[in-house]
């Protein structure tokens, strides 16, 4: 036994008092004999054993008083055969939830982090200056944590907010328990705080968590893990929540409408009507717009709108209403604008008469407009160039979209810079024709970069092709069914209604899909084949940029596709995606955001001049106002990296070319980093698979602070056993009370 107040222990002494009293009453009595004594002898002699033993009684009822409120104010514990003293001091790594769905308030309107803020600050609180403390945050957790006082540790703790997203428990459960590892002292204690949603507690962390728990019991001191579970009353909570938004056109193109939409959820029991939806561009608000929204279910709420400036811009979506949430009723994304799409074509049978060269056809339906007269832009713009020539443009004006179409061969150096433009983001269309040659193709394409292959292999064609005198089909081979997956190509119309039944092919090249592509490229996609299966335009990404490989020319030669009203729709679309999927624009919290130099290169305007004396620079701007300098990587592809520990936003870097009296020249890109949307599920763990989930560790949950505190200080102390002292107490004062009745009742017949 071991007490917790052991200086109120010597309070005990108190008993002494009545000693004393009652030495000190026994000493003031006088026998004095008297003639009628011996009448009463008898008498006496009956009662003086049972008034001894009353006012024994009395005496030791009274010596016990002081001493049962003594130990009731120094709070004794049993401690059993406990080998260490609750006194000692102790290691504490407290492990915080900071994603978003800790966010949620309750009618108080305190969130739950509040509530973990509030909590462990009196833990913290009541810690001394001995005992070490680690704080972990869940989107920190690949970080090494610092040890650090209670001080410190409080200070951290107010700084934590709500904003990432969702946790992994097994690699915060490994995280906390290497920091235990290397904590300072023996007694060890491991607390998590979260709301334990759904997806924290998979069958993979579960597992996870079971072969932790071998490596836990091989430690020579294990730590005490207990879960402070502050979730349970998702179901009742009535959120609003965007769940998504996204750009429904497949480029967006400066000036011209494109669309958009969000898709807006209601996850409570009651409908919400005249819901104020407030769209966006680069913070600069829309007009409102009234949505109704019926119970547990969702909209997709549309925009089109137009962006005269090219660039990265921030479009988002915001819901004019409180709820248990309020953080989840506005998303962003990041809009890659661009000017125009620059298409270089490579023509490999060029021809002065019309139609009759190789890329005639693919020119016209990529920029109608421009080929039929009319005012209005084209959302791409054609260059067409042959073999020789195509160097000296991708250097001097590098397009977004390369197409090689019947190109027999080209020089090294050509063909190291179409290498070097996929690998940096570009799009690749490989058209065939009876001048390609296999083996050219098959070959790595190589630069100092790196290197790729073609999603599929060249091997012999197929068929013999349209007869030119006669126009009629010598055996054509049906097209089959596209890949649904493959979103551009969804304007063409579903499979049913059958958008490739005028779509014949007389000759193809037979292309070979290899499991395993070489240098790590990424597994080859079939984007459309024949009905015999044989793949007839393939698609794999190829460093940061996407190769697509058709078995046909872009011609008449081998199919009658130019000539069929798909043809423009289908390129148009292909194109169009290639080019607006250069750039990852929105991130999720938590991921690195990697930005090319070659994107924050500015043209110098004719009339200014750099200053020689001062260095570039470049920085992030991060949400909130914070900048901070970062270092561009060396090599070719340079690049500059930031990371979104800061929460969701927008992240502006900034390159700054220093001028010669004037201004620094600015370049400025955009990235938007937002919260994952299944943070706003709201769906809570069920309460036998997080105790099943802690007891693997040997653990505990806990509703309240409160009681995983009184549990810890059981464990560490003992039982306390105060409350049983005191019920002791008042029963004693009752005791002591009837004996003295008692005792008078018997003095006074005595004295009879």
């Amino acid at each position: 036994m071991t007490l917790l107040n052991g200086i109120l222990a010597f309070g005990a002494l108190a008993f002494t008092v009545p000693l004393a009293i009652h030495l000190l009453f026994r000493s003031r009595f006088r026998t004095v004999e008297w003639g009628a004594m011996h009448l009463l002898d008898a008498v006496v002699r009956i009662n003086r054993r049972r008034v001894q033993l009353l006012h024994l009684l009395l005496l030791l009822v009274r010596c016990l008083l002081p001493v049962l409120l003594a130990f009731c104010l120094a709070r004794p514990l049993l401690t059993g055969f406990q080998s260490l003293p609750g006194d000692a001091p102790q290691s504490i790594v407290l492990v915080v939830d900071d994603s978003r769905s800790m966010a949620v308030r309750d009618s108080s309107g305190l969130s739950r982090l509040d509530r973990v803020k509030q909590g462990f600050g009196e833990l913290l609180a009541s810690l001394t200056r001995r005992d070490e403390v680690i704080l972990i945050r869940s989107s920190q957790v690949m970080s090494t944590p610092e040890p650090g006082s209670a001080l410190s540790a409080s200070q951290s703790l107010r700084q934590i907010r709500a904003d990432f997203g969702p946790v992994d428990l097994g690699r915060m459960m490994q995280s906390a328990v290497e920091a235990a590892d290397a904590a300072a002292h023996s007694q060890r204690r491991i607390i998590v705080a979260s709301d334990f949603q759904t997806q924290l507690v998979s069958d993979a962390v579960i597992e996870s968590l079971s072969r932790m728990t071998s490596r836990i019991e091989e430690k020579t001191i294990r730590p005490v893990v207990s879960f402070w579970n502050l979730g349970g009353d998702s179901e009742q909570l009535e959120n609003l929540s965007i769940d998504s938004v996204q750009v429904d056109s497949t480029a967006v193109v400066a000036g011209r409408t494109a669309n958009y939409s969000a898709e807006l959820r209601n996850a409570s029991d009651r409908p919400v009507r005249d819901l104020r939806v407030v769209w966006a561009i680069d913070e600069k608000p829309l007009a409102p717009v009234l949505v109704n929204l019926p119970p547990r279910s969702s909209v997709t709420h549309r925009l089109s709108r137009s962006i005269d400036e090219a660039g990265v811009h921030q479009v988002s979506v915001a819901l004019e209403q409180g709820d248990a949430l309020v953080e989840d009723n506005r998303r962003a994304i990041g809009v890659d604008v661009i000017r125009e799409v620059r298409v270089l074509m490579i023509d490999g049978q060029p021809s002065p008469r019309p139609l009759q060269g190789e890329t005639d056809f693919l020119a016209i339906a990529l920029s109608p407009f421009a080929f039929g007269g009319e005012d209005q832009p084209d959302a791409v713009r054609t260059t067409v160039v042959n073999s020789s020539e195509m160097l000296g443009v991708i250097e001097t004006d590098p397009p977004d979209v390369i197409v090689l179409a019947n190109v027999s061969e080209f020089s090294n150096t050509a063909r190291s810079a179409v290498a070097r433009f996929v690998l940096d983001g570009g799009g690749l269309i490989l058209f065939d024709g009876d001048q390609v040659k296999p083996d050219v193709y098959n070959e790595s394409w190589r630069c100092d970069a790196g290197s790729w292959t073609l999603p599929g292999t060249l091997g012999q064609r197929v068929g013999s092709g349209w007869e030119p005198d006669s126009g009629s089909e010598v055996g054509t081979y049906p097209v089959g069914d596209r890949n649904s997956q493959f979103s551009p190509w969804d304007v063409l119309g579903k499979s049913e209604q059958r958008p490739f039944v005028d779509f014949k092919v007389s000759a193809y090249r037979k292309l070979g899909i290899s499991k395993e592509r070489t240098d790590g490229d990424s597994p080859t996609i079939v984007l459309l084949s024949l009905a015999n299966g044989d793949p007839l335009v393939l698609s794999a990404k190829c460093g940061r940029g996407t190769v697509v490989q058709f078995s046909i020319p872009c011609d008449t030669g081998w199919s009658n596709l130019p000539t069929r009203l798909v043809y423009l729709p289908m390129l148009q679309q292909l194109v169009l995606d290639l080019a607006g999927t250069r750039r990852k624009t929105t991130l999720d919290v938590g991921e690195e955001i990697v930005v090319m130099m070659s994107d924050l290169t500015a043209s110098l305007p004719d009339d200014a001049t750099r200053d020689p004396d001062q260095k570039n620079s470049v920085s992030v701007k991060y949400p909130g106002g914070t900048e901070e300098l970062l270092t561009p990587t060396e090599g070719a592809l340079s690049q500059v990296v930031a990371t979104t520990e800061v929460g969701p936003g927008l992240y502006q870097f900034i390159h700054r070319v220093p001028l010669e009296d004037e201004e620094p020249l600015l370049k400025r890109v955009n990235r938007v980093v937002e919260v994952p949307s299944v943070e706003s599920e709201l769906r809570d763990v069920e309460s036998t698979r997080l105790k099943s989930a802690a007891a693997s560790l040997d653990g505990k949950v806990f509703e309240d602070l409160n009681q995983l505190q009184q549990d810890d200080q059981t464990r560490r102390y003992g039982r306390e056993i105060w409350r049983w002292l005191l019920v002791g107490l008042c029963l004693a004062l009752v005791v002591e009370l009837l004996l003295q009745q008692i005792a008078v009742r018997v003095s006074t017949g005595r004295a009879a």
